[in-house]
């Protein structure tokens, strides 16, 4: 091939520059990069594994907090002398507190605090507080405790998911979903662990009857059974450990030992500098309307989402408790652990997946299995079998929801932390409101309002998922993309083409500095076969 060199007229000036502009602002096909160009999940996990794995452990620890109330809820009302209405509004509040941790942690990420000092507060009040709730023998003391606590939690979901998305851009989808499995093995461990030093006992009707002196014996006999302060013991020092982890990695990074990517800074402004282009030219990619109505449909998603999940972490247990005749004591707390472990796997199995399939079609996936196992446990709810095949099939469907749809949403719009802690923030109020609402039901109306409530949350969210596909199919950085199959992220191998997977966001991994328009060389090779 030989190269040619003309003068460009007007017309042919102006089209190649709208060319750059695009190859600029959008992703490149991948049968156009250069090799040594091209995203290589593998490659990024190397670079970045300890940071990665940190991150990871830190969700964790994050998973083992939120898990624990469920299956502990009875021995905590005995400890308190406190009846299950009261216990459900110490739920409510401490993801009330997770809620409020969520826009703290965000605002004040946003005034020059750094996020590692966001982080290891968040990391070090959480074992603290978890040590101390066994001491908590009065309802107050408790209820503070655990606002505290929730508040650590929810400081470190918005500081975890902020760090992850700021590393990755746009091809974050696998790394999230191994952050988020971590946090459901972390929340498949806390009920195992808590289990064998359960009593289980309901004490609400001995609370109820409390000036009754046998009552009060009854109670207190109760309390002296419970071992539950060795489980809070045992979470609590896992969690010191991983703390332990946190903070040497963080101080190595800060005392430059440990590298974790030249580009990562880089890509971070990048990124912004790119949303900020977009949100003043609509030419450019997406228009503010687009990036405001994506953004509430993603936010509302991911409030039923993590509502469904929390209200079902939090109340399965007692339903079954409740519901389920043939269900003997102890099998209350391994159904707990049955759902978080399906909750976990799904997560693991979905960081592959996430390489391979679009995020379009894993959470339609999701939802339609949700939506089943949902149908079923409400139509046959008192029947023991048909309850575990819905927990398990609920736990893995629910899993890579979330992560999902912060995915999906990158594909319509340009995710910076502004929008990244309204997700988050979003999230955090659906597991504030959906298990306050669940438990309120269950009191007044009974235990079946639990399934009712979870499969109308279902078709709510199926709802707005179809809303978001339409308007997000509309934004014109979508339909700037090349397009590519509904399930798969892979490209049919054609004559001269690559199969790798299709990078969404190409240029966030180049290490190197950006040059000024007129040297950049980001175009597509073309080849000059002829027909």
């Amino acid at each position: 091939m030989e190269e040619t060199h003309v003068n460009k007229d007007p017309i042919s000036e102006k089209t190649e520059e709208e060319s750059e502009n695009k190859q600029l602002e959008y992703p490149v096909h991948p049968s156009d990069v250069l090799p040594e160009e091209r995203v290589n999940f593998w490659k990024l996990f190397k670079e970045n594994w300890l940071s990665i794995l940190t991150d990871c452990l830190t969700f964790g620890s994050f998973g083992m907090g939120v898990a624990f109330l469920g299956p502990t809820l009875f021995d905590l009302g005995c400890q308190t002398s406190s009846d299950l209405k009261d216990m459900n509004w110490v739920i409510f509040a401490q993801l009330v507190m997770t809620l409020v941790g969520s826009i703290s942690a965000g605002c004040l990420a946003k005034r020059a605090v750094p996020v590692y000092v966001l982080l290891l507060i968040g990391m070090v009040g959480l074992p603290l507080f978890m040590y101390l709730v066994p001491s908590c023998t009065v309802f107050a003391w408790l209820l503070v405790d655990l606002l505290l606590m929730g508040w650590c939690m929810g400081c470190i979901d918005c500081v975890a998911n902020l760090r992850m998305i700021m590393r990755f851009g746009t091809n974050v989808t696998p790394f999230l979903q191994a952050m988020h499995f971590f946090y459901g093995l972390g929340a498949f461990i806390s009920p195992m662990i808590a289990a064998p030093f359960l009593v289980n006992i309901d004490c609400t009707p001995l609370v109820d009857g409390v000036t009754s002196s046998s009552n009060s014996l009854r109670i207190t006999r109760a309390q002296h059974l419970s071992k539950s302060r060795t489980a809070f013991v045992i979470l609590g020092s896992i969690q010191l450990l991983i703390t332990f982890i946190v903070v040497t990695v963080v101080t190595l990074e800060k005392m430059n030992i440990i590298k974790t990517g030249a580009y990562v800074s880089q890509s971070t402004s990048q990124h912004s500098l790119k949303t900020a282009a977009l949100e003043k030219d609509e030419r450019g990619g997406v228009s503010l309307k687009h990036i405001i109505i994506v953004t509430i449909m993603a936010s509302i998603s991911l409030f039923i989402y993590d509502g469904i999940q929390s209200s079902f972490g939090d109340y399965i247990y007692s339903y079954a408790e409740k519901s389920i005749s043939n269900l003997r004591k102890e099998e209350g707390a391994f159904l707990n652990a049955c759902f978080w472990g399906c909750f976990a796997f799904g997560r693991l199995l979905a960081i592959p997946l996430a390489t391979r399939l679009t995020s379009l079609f894993m959470l339609s996936i999701n939802l339609g299995g949700v939506l089943g196992a949902s149908t079923l446990m409400l139509i046959f709810h008192t029947d023991k079998t048909v309850i575990y095949i819905g927990v398990c099939s609920l736990g893995l469907f629910l899993s890579s929801m979330t992560p999902t749809a912060i995915s999906l949403a990158e594909q319509f719009i340009n995710i910076n932390p502004s929008i990244t802690s309204c997700l988050v923030v979003c999230a955090a109020l659906g597991e504030s409101l959906c298990p306050i609402i669940v438990g309120n039901l269950f009191a007044l109306i009974g235990p079946p309002t639990f399934l009712t409530f979870c499969l109308s949350a279902t078709i709510l969210a199926v709802i707005f998922y179809v809303l978001l596909v339409l308007i997000g199919r509309r934004t014109i950085k979508y339909k700037e993309k090349p397009r590519t199959s509904f399930i798969f992220l892979y490209e049919r191998k054609k004559a001269g083409e690559s199969s790798l997977i299709m990078p969404s966001s190409l240029k966030y991994y180049s290490k190197m500095q950006e040059e000024p328009e007129e040297n950049l060389q980001l175009g597509p090779i073309k080849s000059t076969s002829t027909e």
